[in-house]
């Protein structure tokens, strides 16, 4: 059987995939791993490289993972558990299991409530009304979290060890200074953030993800 195949970009959502899966040992195994230009919608890497993107998943958004028979996933909820569920190391509970369903309830928070907010301030052309107003209801998503999900100062989002929940909301945190949101508003947050991007598997998946690059 072939192996399945993610698309990603280094800096969007798709790195948090590729961070899950070096970390539960599947890359180049159960899972290929090519980055795609969501700007081109343009294959960069892999053998498919300068192809349309568009042709793999006509959303034209990653993270993409296209299964050995074809199927095509393409949100974090599902590609994410689908890395959960394949993993060597594991990067989730087992499904069916309470942890996992709070595992699944996270990934939907990051997804809807902060990644859905955040993401409108890589908007150029919004005005100053209306970036303030998505800012304000950003902080409001942060102060969440920094009060209520990481109030007992947890080290990981879900759990006691490092799970596909964290791979994600430490992409999304990472967003910060390109979008000016100022994490030092948090100090739950923004300790949180540091301790996950210090994790040594981490920093191996981005140094593997910019070796992977076509400019690298």
């Amino acid at each position: 059987m072939s192996n399945a195949t993610l698309y990603y970009t280094t800096t969007s959502c798709g790195a948090s995939n590729f961070i899950a899966a070096h970390r539960a040992g599947i890359l180049g195994s159960k899972l290929e791993a090519y980055q795609a230009d969501i700007g081109s919608h343009k294959v960069l890497t892999g053998p498919k490289a300068g192809s349309d993107f568009y042709a793999i998943n006509p959303k034209g958004n990653v993270p993409t993972i296209v299964l050995a028979d074809g199927t095509v996933l393409n949100e974090n909820a599902a590609t994410l558990q689908w890395i959960a569920d394949n993993a060597v190391t594991p990067v989730g509970a087992a499904n069916g299991t309470s942890e996992r369903y709070l595992l699944q309830s996270k990934l939907s928070w990051i997804s809807s409530e902060l990644h859905g907010t955040v993401g409108g301030l890589f908007n150029p052309t919004i005005s100053a009304e209306v970036r303030e107003f998505v800012v304000a209801k950003s902080y409001q998503k942060l102060q969440f979290l920094n009060d209520v999900e990481l109030a007992d100062g947890r080290k990981f989002f879900v759990g006691s060890g490092f799970t596909v929940a964290d791979s994600y909301l430490y992409i999304v945190l990472s967003w910060s200074p390109y979008i000016k949101l100022d994490l030092s508003k948090f100090p739950k947050v923004e300790a949180y953030f540091k301790s996950i991007s210090e994790l040594d598997f981490v920093k191996e998946a981005h140094a593997a993800m910019t070796k992977a690059s076509p400019s690298a």
